[in-house]
């Protein structure tokens, strides 16, 4: 089981998907001809997947500790509970491009 996340394990994350979407838009600049640069797009889709699902995973959390009882959940729960899904769509998405991609080059 994962550790409670801290707002400072957040801001890792979120800087490391910053981190690979760089990486990620040198590779797809060679998507249209160079087979190596597709692979490293590819590559960087795989990471920034898993950067998603660490994400996804660390907002779900902190969605949870925001959690009370009652009727209507407090906005900031709702608010980091959409996040959380919306790192996981990203994973998901990004992971079938990887797959596409490596489908058409390899």
């Amino acid at each position: 089981m994962m550790s409670k996340p801290t707002w400072q394990d957040l801001s890792r994350t979120t800087e490391m998907v910053s981190d690979i979407g760089t990486r990620l838009r040198a590779g797809a600049h060679g998507l249209a001809g160079s087979r190596a640069d597709a692979l490293r797009a590819r590559e960087a889709l795989l990471d920034l997947s898993a950067a998603s699902a660490r994400l996804a995973r660390e907002l779900d959390q902190l969605a949870a500790d925001t959690a009370r009882g009652g009727i209507e959940p407090a906005d900031s729960h709702v608010a980091l509970d959409q996040a959380a899904a919306a790192a996981e769509d990203m994973g998901n998405c990004t992971r079938a491009a990887a797959r596409a991609i490596e489908d058409e080059f390899t």
